[in-house]
């Protein structure tokens, strides 16, 4: 499918056919859909930010991304439709990328997966910690152990400074506070 073919789509919406608008504004919501800073972020991370890309460049990239999304996301719907499904799953976006002969891609698209997968797990676990009654009683009772501690810790090292004639600025700023206060 080409930018053209793409770009006609778009406009063949009926959102789009209600309001008329040419393809100029057509084109321009079309390119809203990726966000360019973004987009300039993740090749800055590809290139380890030692290129500068041209704004050109980074047109050309959110075009052939949003049409990869495009070709992919219209293949997995005609897979999940013809199943009669309504619901599109990742099974229906692999065999979109099979049917499109990307198959090359499917075993990095499945470590990225996986990733991904064990993200959302280490992030639902953690929720799931902060959420537990125990765990947060647990939490709550380390705090006041810590508290107790540099509390005990401060008391002996203002002892020993004043055994050993040290003065302490907090202490002089109180007692010029208790001064004033009087």
């Amino acid at each position: 499918m080409t930018n053209h073919q793409i770009q006609n789509k778009y406009c063949n919406y009926p959102k789009f056919k209600k309001k008329k608008i040419d393809q100029q504004k057509c084109k321009k919501i079309e390119m809203e859909q990726l966000p360019k800073a973004t987009v300039q972020q993740f090749i800055k991370s590809s290139t380890n930010g030692d290129m500068k890309c041209s704004n050109e460049f980074v047109t050309q990239v959110m075009s052939m991304a949003r049409e990869y999304i495009q070709l992919v996301s219209d293949q997995a719907n005609t897979i999940c439709l013809e199943q009669g499904k309504k619901t599109i799953s990742g099974e229906f976006f692999y065999k979109a990328i099979s049917k499109l002969k990307l198959d090359s891609q499917i075993p990095h698209l499945k470590e990225i997966e996986e990733e991904i997968k064990e993200e959302v797990n280490v992030k639902n676990q953690n929720r799931a910690r902060f959420q537990d009654e125990e765990h947060l009683k647990q939490l709550e009772e380390q705090q006041k152990q810590l508290y107790e501690k540099a509390k005990l810790e401060n008391s002996k090292s203002m002892i020993d400074d004043e055994e050993h004639g040290k003065s302490r600025k907090l202490n002089i700023q109180f007692e010029q506070d208790d001064e004033d206060q009087q």
